[in-house]
């Protein structure tokens, strides 16, 4: 045990290296984030993590700082480091909201909304229910244990890393580059509502001018939310898949970003 643990409490000092970016990460990074888990709760988990790493990343770690300018700087390295890889994740996990945010206001979803927990925001009512299907194919494929691993492994690829490193060029094109790819994920991901609800639209257009007594938009309403109902539940697989195959971007998203440091 003593080989895990030392004995000596002042060595305990590098847990907080440890627990700093720990905490920095679950701010962040989608499932652990949730602000659905009490405040007491992430902090309980994040210090009960950086315990269960210390014995792992101790080897990458350097020496804990003597002056209080170098517990500061050293606090805002690992902070910085925490957020950004938490940032990352929860760019490229934020295109299945904006996407299912599209979908339902091609449904006509865009009035009739709540209250999202997460972010606080009036959104569709598609967008939770999405939300909670990302996070069950996020935790079902194991994916959560993967980002903790990778989260290891950053104290590898930044253990000579100084504060100066994060302003360099590639670091901000990488966050250009995640951002952007957000909205076209999640238009790809609204795409085929899109353009079922457009030719519903075009048949309902057709319709008023043959039958002009017809009230179409009465009838509209429900055929649209219908049609994106039956649209849902025959592209489920597709849709579970796709959320897989964007929750896999985003760890890779997640090494790109220690590669450019």
């Amino acid at each position: 045990m003593n080989a895990l643990y030392p004995n000596n409490w002042m060595a305990y000092l590098s847990v907080f290296t440890v627990f700093v970016r720990v905490l920095g990460f679950f701010l962040l990074v989608p499932g652990f984030s949730h602000k659905t888990i009490p405040i007491n709760v992430r902090v309980l988990i994040c210090l009960s993590l950086s315990l269960a790493f210390f014995p792992i990343v101790k080897g990458s770690l350097g020496d804990f700082p003597s002056t209080w300018d170098g517990i500061v700087i050293l606090a805002l390295k690992e902070s910085v480091i925490g957020l950004m890889m938490g940032f990352v994740c929860y760019l490229t996990y934020e295109a299945i909201s904006l996407g299912a945010q599209i979908i339902g206001y091609q449904m006509g979803f865009g009035t009739a909304g709540l209250i999202d927990p997460q972010n606080q925001s009036h959104e569709s009512l598609l967008v939770p229910l999405h939300g909670w299907l990302a996070l069950l194919v996020m935790f079902t494929t194991d994916l959560h244990h993967y980002l903790l691993k990778l989260f290891i492994m950053s104290y590898v690829a930044t253990q000579k890393i100084q504060l100066i490193n994060f302003g360099n060029e590639q670091t901000y094109r990488l966050i250009a580059q995640v951002s952007g790819n957000l909205f076209v994920l999640a238009i790809q991901m609204g795409a085929p509502f899109t353009l079922l609800i457009l030719a519903c639209n075009a048949v309902m257009g057709v319709l008023s001018r043959l039958m002009p007594q017809l009230n179409v938009m009465l009838f509209s309403f429900p055929i649209t939310i219908l049609l994106g109902f039956c649209g849902l539940y025959l592209l489920a697989p597709e849709i579970l898949e796709y959320m897989g195959n964007l929750l896999n971007l985003m760890g890779e998203n997640c090494i790109l970003f220690l590669k450019t440091l």
